[in-house]
Formats: C-alpha cells, sequence, structure tokens
C-alpha cells in the first residue's frame, strides 16, 4: 500500500450518485484533506459539506472542458454510468461512450491530472451466456457480437478509451471492475434484496442450486479506489513498474473476498431483520417456469409500452440469477495490498440501516 499523500484537487464525475457520494466522503476522511469537487447533473442530493459541487452535462465537452479549466485536478474519478439494467442502446452509447471520451480528451487537455480511474464492470469479461468462475484479469473484454449486453459492450469501449489515454500529457489511467456494488444509497442491489425479506419472500429461490456469486460493499470499493489513486499518483514521478507490478494503464477487479451463494443473500437480510429463514422452508421455483414467466412478462411490458420500458424480471435477469458469477482479485490483493473492511455481513448490516426506513418511508410504514 502506498504512502502517497493526496494533495492536489480531486475531480469526481457522478458525486452525487451512489458510488460517487461515498467516494467523496471517502477523500473527505482523508488526512490532509484535499481539495474535494463533486460534478453531477442534479447536485442537490447526497451533498457533503467538504465537497465543492459543480453541475454539468457530461455530454457537452465545453461545459466539462470549463470545469477543467477552473479545477485544474490533479486526480480524477468517474463513476457516471446508465444502470447495467438500461435497454436504450442510444443513453448507453451517449453516456458510456460519448461522455467518457469527453472527460477523457478534457483531462488531457487541461495536463494538470496525473491519476485517472475510471469505474467500469466486472460483466465486460462475461459472455452473459456461460458461468464465470473465478474470473482473472487476464480474460478478454468483450465487444458485440460476442458480448451480447450491449450496456457490458459500452462500458468496454469506455474502458479502452481511458485505458488508451494512459501516459498522455502526463495523466496515468487505471480502470476498476466492482462485483455487484451494494450500501446505503443504492435503489438496486440493496433496495431490492431489502424488500425480498421484508415481504417475507426471503424462502424463494430460482433452481434447486446455491450459485456462487461476488458482491462488493461500496465502503470497500471506495477504499480501493484510493489505494489505485495513491499508486498511480507514485508512479507518475517514476518510470514505468515491471509488468507484474504495474498499475497504470491495468483494470482491477474488486469484490469483498468472500464467494456467497446468491439466494442466501436475501435469507442474511433477514436473519439480520430477525426473521431467519431455515433451509426446510426454502422454496425452488423451477429455472425453466421462471423464464418462461420472464419471457410473456417482457413481451406484455414490451407491448403496452410500446418498447420504451423493460421489466425488473427478463429472460436475460432470470439467466444471471441461476448461473455462478466469482472473480479472482489476486491482482488487486498482491499489487496493492487491498484487503476488504467490510465483510459481507457486515456490509449488509451498514445497507439495511438505511434501506429499511426508506423502504418503510415508501410504503407508509407497511412491510408487507
Amino acid at each position: 500500500m502506498s504512502d502517497t499523500t493526496i494533495e492536489g484537487p480531486v475531480l469526481i464525475f457522478g458525486g452525487c450518485g451512489f458510488l460517487g457520494h461515498h467516494l467523496v466522503r471517502e477523500f473527505a476522511r482523508a488526512t490532509p484533506t484535499p481539495k474535494i469537487f463533486a460534478v453531477d447533473v442534479n447536485t442537490e442530493r447526497n451533498r457533503n459539506p467538504e465537497a465543492t459541487y459543480l453541475t454539468a452535462n457530461i455530454l457537452q465537452r465545453d461545459e466539462i472542458a470549463k470545469i477543467f479549466e477552473q479545477v485544474k485536478p490533479q486526480v480524477v474519478l468517474h463513476t457516471i454510468s446508465p444502470s447495467p439494467f438500461e435497454v436504450n442502446h442510444s443513453i448507453l452509447e451517449k453516456v458510456n461512450i460519448v461522455g467518457t471520451e469527453n472527460i477523457v480528451e478534457c483531462a488531457k487537455a487541461v495536463g494538470t491530472v496525473r491519476a485517472f480511474l475510471y469505474t467500469s464492470s466486472s460483466s465486460v469479461v462475461h459472455n452473459q451466456r456461460q458461468p464465470m468462475i473465478e474470473a482473472t484479469e487476464a480474460l478478454p473484454v468483450l465487444f458485440s457480437p460476442d458480448q451480447p449486453e450491449y450496456y457490458s459492450h459500452t462500458k468496454a469501449l469506455a474502458e479502452k478509451l481511458v485505458l488508451a489515454a494512459n501516459r498522455q500529457n502526463g495523466m496515468l489511467t487505471a480502470v476498476i471492475r466492482p462485483a455487484a456494488l451494494y450500501g446505503p444509497g443504492d435503489g438496486q442491489m440493496t433496495t431490492n434484496v431489502t424488500k425480498q425479506a421484508l415481504t417475507g419472500r426471503a424462502n424463494i429461490r430460482f433452481g434447486d442450486k446455491s450459485y456462487l456469486y461476488d458482491t462488493c460493499y461500496v465502503e470497500n470499493c471506495t477504499y480501493a479506489q484510493t489505494l489505485i489513486v495513491k499508486a498511480l499518483l507514485e508512479a507518475s514521478t517514476s518510470a514505468p513498474l515491471p509488468a507484474d507490478k504495474k498499475i497504470e494503464g491495468e483494470a482491477f477487479f474488486v469484490t469483498n473476498d468472500e464467494h456467497i451463494p446468491f439466494w442466501n443473500l436475501s435469507r442474511l437480510v433477514s436473519e439480520l431483520l430477525g426473521s431467519p429463514v431455515p433451509d426446510d422452508q426454502v422454496r425452488n421455483i423451477p429455472i425453466w417456469f421462471m423464464k418462461t414467466f420472464a419471457f410473456l412478462g417482457s413481451w406484455l411490458y414490451w407491448i403496452f409500452s410500446l418498447g420504451r420500458k423493460q421489466p425488473k424480471l427478463t429472460p436475460w435477469v432470470v439467466r444471471l440469477l441461476t448461473m455462478e458469477r466469482t472473480l479472482c482479485i489476486d491482482k488487486i490483493k498482491t499489487r496493492l495490498g487491498y484487503k476488504p473492511k467490510f465483510n459481507n455481513r457486515q456490509g449488509w448490516e451498514k445497507a439495511i440501516e438505511w434501506a429499511v426506513p426508506k423502504i418503510k418511508a415508501e410504503k407508509g410504514g407497511k412491510t408487507a
């Protein structure tokens, strides 16, 4: 682990989003605390008194260029992305490709950036068809048509843009690929799993196997990002390291370093809420039934929304929930000394402290 101090301004794109606002908190806890600037289209949420907030649209390069000239950052972290479940190809292309290109080009042009870290996705190496078991960063990044999911295809293209900019105008770049993120402020995985537990559905499982899965508590991810940034800053003042020690121009998986059966997540949350689910109460729903149900539901959504909406449960989602998806994080542990600060259970304890009151408030206090 590097002892490098982050002294220059830190510019966080998506600084009011789920991951982004936790990154603001992570850097705000540093001693000494660097100047922190958070960029978002909506800067009225998830604010931190230690940060300065700037409203901008990453699709407008002139707006982004002005911010770079104003801030003159030493460190840039780019976390902006549509949801993995976004089906609108135009949105995915604009945000993940055009937006990333705008940020990268402005970062190169300003001449002050020494460390640039992009938050990608572990899905960029997964073909979504076969299980992904102990995947490493040595696997090739997949693009369409080898990559059937357009979200992952656009994230892969964004990665390519970022890594291609390494060592240009003094800027070192890297990519972090978190497993499924959860934690306070997450309206997707955290909210959905907690709702399942609160409504008494933690005993439901698709298929008859416990598919191993990797997740990443958000504060483990932000901690890993500080390790990468510090290593990039240190490397920016020296010759490139040997290939087996490099940080710049590299991608890193990050997880809780704890494979868990996916369908045990809601059972864990239910247990933490005081309602453990014994093994003999688990109900196995056949995969073929769920795929058929999801297929019919998707068609009905498509017909009645004129193709503009997609249900939460699709055949693709069923497929992902019934296959193993695990990662090997030896690379980030070996090169950066990464050790998760929170295990899976500790992460969920913190996550439901946020999620339960939010869900109850939305339901008017009702949980079932």
